[in-house]
């Protein structure tokens, strides 16, 4: 059996698609970091920590852009590691500088929500719990705090339902995607299911057929060859009664005639309905009609097809078992059907 090639589309664990989407993403928010960290500041130790921590992100994304346009593998770890590098420079930055009241907190909403569209489920609520839990810590240990007086409580619930949000979004938003690839992958195989019953009937009906002319075959050399060699026989004895003027010529030349119509009633039977059938070319019908015109114009009999309802599609065994049937030759009866006025088949 051959083995099945896999559509990019079923495989589930190819992260250059998302992480193509990421780097480009992470670009943009290197240049916004940089921008905010070097904009009417202040040259101190902390503007050479933000800027030390966004060079080491941007190396970072620097490699994973490399092995994307060199198309090498990006695997779970690659997403992994630059998952966990965001979410932690975004957190010392907060730590290193005003934590509540840093701006820099709105890094936090893209840097979840590629974690959920690479790691949706747990693995993103659990890192959002962690996350949820330093922010709120730092809210209210690390000086300037949260001023309770201004109600900025309220900006920090609006903040955090913020970040649920954004892993709740990404988490559905893969599971939606995963879901429509499993009904392609679903769509796929039932299609390579469906063409590889085709191929097989085709392949069953091609053996039928092979086993038909097999049949054939052997009917004409029992059958056909047979009753031209007897035809041979009795030309030749005719020609010695002829000889010696005997009375019962006429009888034997009778005979000869009607075996003569049996044989070419056989020989077109083959040529002209079977061959063109089991090629595919007529159908069971238009064969059956073909033969009782064939038995029209070899006997002289009037002859006539009644057929009721509409043609189907038969294997070649079943069809060719229920031509058999058909008048295509003179069987033992054959004199008698010579002296009948008309004939009607059903």
């Amino acid at each position: 059996m051959q083995k099945q090639t896999v559509a990019p589309f079923a495989v589930f664990d190819d992260y250059r698609p998302t992480m193509t989407i990421a780097v480009a993403v992470r670009w943009l928010l290197l240049f916004a970091w940089f921008a905010i960290n070097n904009y009417r500041v202040e040259l101190d130790s902390t503007w050479l920590a933000f800027n030390l921590m966004g060079i080491s992100l941007g190396g970072l994304n620097a490699y994973v852009t490399w092995r994307i346009v060199q198309r090498q593998p990006v695997s779970w770890r690659h997403a992994l590691a630059m998952s966990i590098a965001d979410l932690s420079v975004i957190t010392a930055a907060l730590f290193i500088r005003d934590g509540f009241q840093n701006e820099f907190y709105v890094f936090y909403y893209p840097a979840l929500l590629g974690f959920s569209l690479l790691f949706p489920g747990r693995p993103s609520f659990g890192v959002l719990t962690i996350v949820i839990a330093l922010y709120s810590i730092m809210a209210f240990t690390i000086s300037p705090t949260l001023d309770t007086d201004s109600e900025q409580e309220k900006l920090l619930f609006v903040r955090l339902i913020t970040m649920v949000g954004m892993v709740t979004a990404g988490t559905l938003i893969t599971d939606w995607e995963r879901s429509r690839r499993r009904e392609a992958v679903a769509a796929e195989r039932q299609r390579s299911q469906e063409n590889l019953e085709l191929q097989q009937k085709a392949q069953e009906s091609e053996l039928a057929a092979v086993e038909e002319r097999s049949r054939i075959s052997r009917e004409i050399h029992d059958g056909v060859a047979q009753s031209i060699y007897m035809l041979s026989l009795q030309l030749e004895t005719c020609v010695d009664l002829a000889q010696e003027e005997r009375q019962d010529l006429r009888e034997r030349l009778e005979k000869l005639v009607s075996l003569s119509k049996q044989s070419l009633l056989e020989v077109r039977h083959y040529i002209f309905d079977l061959k063109p059938y089991l090629a595919g070319e007529k159908g069971l019908v238009s064969m059956v009609e073909n033969q009782v015109s064939e038995f029209n114009k070899v006997t002289g009999v009037p002859a006539v097809l009644n057929t009721k309802g509409e043609e189907h599609q038969m294997p070649v065994p079943v069809s060719t078992s229920i031509y058999r049937v058909t008048p295509r030759k003179p069987w033992p009866t054959y004199s008698s059907m010579l002296k009948l006025p008309r004939l009607t088949f059903s």
